[in-house]
C-alpha cells in the first residue's frame, strides 16, 4: 500500500509539471496546450460540481479552473499508477527511482528558475513611479510585499542564492537529502509569504512544497534514526540504475537543458541585471507645476507617471489614480490608445512640458521631473550602526 501511495504521488507530480501552463523560452510549451485542451472539462467541473463562478481562464495562476485541473490530474494519476505497477518491462525499484529523480529535477528547475531571476534582479523589480507616491494604506498586500522586496538588491541576491544552491544539490543523489531539506525550508517560507500576503502563486508554491516532501520521503527513516534514535542507517539507493557513463551523460544533458531554459531569456534580452534594463521612453514621475491642470477631462492633476509596462497614470490632488494604456512612437511621442491622443514630451531647461494633442486641440502642461532615486525608499544601502543611519538621514535633510 505504501509503495502504491508513493508511486501515486510521484505520477501526480510529473503530470502536474507537464500540465503547468507556462510559456517557456527553450522547452516546448506543452503545458499551455494541455491546459487549454482540458479547460472545458475543468470549467464544467468547477461550475457544476463545486458551484464556482469562473472569472479567469485555466491558464491564469490560482484560477479556480487551475485548482480543479490539479484535482483532475490527481484522479487520473490513480489508474496510471495501477497500469505502471502492472507492466512487466520495468521493475518496481526502477519506477521508484525514475519518479524520485523526476521529482528532484522538477524541484531543481523551479528553484533554479526563480533563484536566477532574483540573482539577476528580475523577479522583484524596483517599485513603479506611481507606487512610490501611493499612500501605504492604499496598497494591496501583494503590491506592498513586491515593492518592499524590490527596494533591496542585497536581499534579492541572498534569496536567489538560497534557492540556486539547493537546486544544484538536488541534481546529485549524494547531496539530494541536503538539497531537499534546504528546499523544504525555503519553499515553506515562500508558501507562507504567498498565503500571508495573498499573492496568486499559492497553487504552484504548495505543489513545490509537496514535491519537496516527496523528494525527502525515502530519507525519513534515516533522519528519524539519526536525530531521534541516535543511530546510523543505510541510505536508500535512489539514483537511476544505469551504467555510470550513461547516467553521467543523461545528467549532463539534463543540466544543459535546464540551464539553457533558465538562462536563454537573459541571453535574448542581453542583460543580467534587471535594475539596469533600459526603461520605456519618458519613464518616471512628473510634478505638475501649473494650477488646476486638466488632462483628458480630469481636473486638478498633481502628478503624471509613466509606468514601465506601458501606462500613463494621472494622479489628482485628492490622491486618485487614473491609468491609460500607451505606446511609444519611433519619434518618442506617446500615443494614448484610449483617448486617441498624442503627447509630445519637451524638455525646457529644468522643466518638462507635456504637449497633448487631442483632435485639433493642443493642451500644454508644465512639469518638473522628479528624481526618484532621491526618495528614501529607493535608497538601496544599509548601515552597520544606528549612528550611520541617523547621520545619513540628517545629511539628506540638509541637502
Amino acid at each position: 500500500m505504501r509503495t502504491y501511495l508513493t508511486s501515486f504521488f510521484g505520477v501526480w507530480i510529473v503530470l502536474f509539471a507537464l500540465f503547468l501552463p507556462f510559456t517557456y523560452n527553450f522547452f516546448p510549451s506543452i503545458g499551455l496546450e494541455l491546459t487549454n485542451g482540458l479547460s472545458s472539462i475543468s470549467e464544467w467541473i468547477a461550475e457544476s460540481i463545486f458551484s464556482a463562478t469562473i472569472y479567469s481562464s485555466p491558464t491564469t495562476s490560482d484560477s479556480t479552473a487551475q485548482f480543479v485541473q490539479a484535482f483532475i490530474l490527481l484522479v487520473f494519476a490513480l489508474p496510471l499508477t495501477i497500469l505502471l505497477k502492472k507492466q512487466k518491462r520495468f521493475s518496481e525499484k526502477q519506477i521508484k527511482q525514475f519518479l524520485h529523480t523526476s521529482g528532484a529535477y522538477i524541484l531543481s528547475f523551479f528553484l533554479l528558475k526563480y533563484g536566477v531571476d532574483k540573482l539577476f534582479q528580475f523577479q522583484f523589480y524596483a517599485p513603479e513611479p506611481n507606487t512610490l507616491f501611493t499612500p501605504l494604506g492604499m496598497l494591496s498586500k501583494d503590491i506592498l510585499f513586491w515593492s518592499s522586496m524590490g527596494t533591496s538588491s542585497s536581499y534579492n541576491t541572498f534569496m536567489g542564492l538560497i534557492e540556486v544552491i539547493p537546486a544544484f544539490l538536488l541534481l546529485h543523489h549524494r547531496t539530494r537529502l541536503l538539497g531537499g531539506l534546504i528546499a523544504l525550508g525555503v519553499l515553506g517560507n515562500v508558501f507562507m509569504i504567498n498565503i500571508g500576503f495573498d499573492i496568486t502563486v499559492k497553487l504552484l508554491s504548495s505543489y513545490l512544497v509537496i514535491v519537496s516532501f516527496y523528494v525527502l520521503s525515502p530519507f525519513l527513516k534515516n533522519l528519524f534514526a539519526f536525530f531521534i534514535e541516535n543511530k546510523e542507517s543505510t541510505k536508500p539507493e535512489m539514483q537511476l540504475t544505469l551504467k555510470p557513463k550513461v547516467r553521467t551523460i543523461i545528467k549532463a544533458i539534463v543540466m544543459i537543458l535546464l540551464l539553457t531554459e533558465v538562462l536563454l531569456s537573459y541571453i535574448q534580452i542581453g542583460s543580467t541585471n534587471g535594475r539596469e534594463m533600459e526603461k520605456i521612453a519618458h519613464f518616471g514621475s512628473y510634478e505638475v507645476t501649473q494650477k488646476n491642470a486638466v488632462i483628458f477631462g480630469h481636473s486638478n492633476i498633481n502628478r503624471i507617471h509613466i509606468h514601465s509596462k506601458g501606462c500613463l497614470i494621472l494622479e489628482s490632488e485628492n490622491g486618485n489614480f487614473i491609468d491609460f494604456p500607451i505606446r511609444i512612437a519611433p519619434d518618442q511621442s506617446i500615443f494614448v490608445n484610449k483617448e486617441g491622443a498624442r503627447i509630445f514630451v519637451v524638455n525646457k531647461d529644468q522643466n518638462v512640458e507635456f504637449r497633448i494633442r487631442l483632435s485639433d486641440e493642443l493642451n500644454r502642461v508644465s512639469c518638473i521631473k522628479i528624481d526618484l532615486d532621491n526618495l528614501p525608499l529607493r535608497n538601496d544601502t544599509f548601515h552597520w550602526t544606528v549612528d550611520g543611519l541617523v547621520g545619513d538621514a540628517n545629511k539628506s535633510l540638509i541637502e
